[in-house]
Order: structure tokens, then sequence, then C-alpha cells
């Protein structure tokens, strides 16, 4: 795995908004399956993305607390 680390918060959600655009149909609804390409920046990025979901997985409910004020 790469050292990279996972970009903005901002930029995460363009990626992975830009990965299920490939994903959707013309008129929006989701494919039943969907073949893409993505580049190899991007797979870095989702390595990244991944690494950090899963360090922060544990404190699920803390986070949602601090952010949501729940």
């Amino acid at each position: 795995m790469s050292g990279r680390q996972p970009g903005s918060i901002l930029r995460q959600a363009e990626l992975l908004d830009g990965l299920v655009g490939h994903c959707l149909m013309r008129g929006g609804a989701p494919a039943d399956e969907a073949l893409i390409t993505i580049s190899r920046a991007e797979a870095s990025e989702l390595q990244a993305l991944a690494r950090l979901m899963w360090r922060m997985a544990p404190y699920e409910d803390e986070i949602r607390r601090l952010v949501a004020g729940s």
C-alpha cells in the first residue's frame, strides 16, 4: 500500500461522487451493474480513504455525536 495521505473531505466527496456518477443510468437510477476504469491516482486515493475509514471506525459513535450534536 502507498503511504499517500487521504485528501480533504471535499476531495474525498468529489472522488466518490465521480465514481458513483459512472454507476448511474441517464435518468439517475443506479445501474444493475457497472464496469468502470479508474486511474492509478484514483486507486491510490481510494486506498488512502479506506485506511482512514478503518482507523475512524472504532470512534464512529463519538464522531457522530461531535458532528451531529446528538
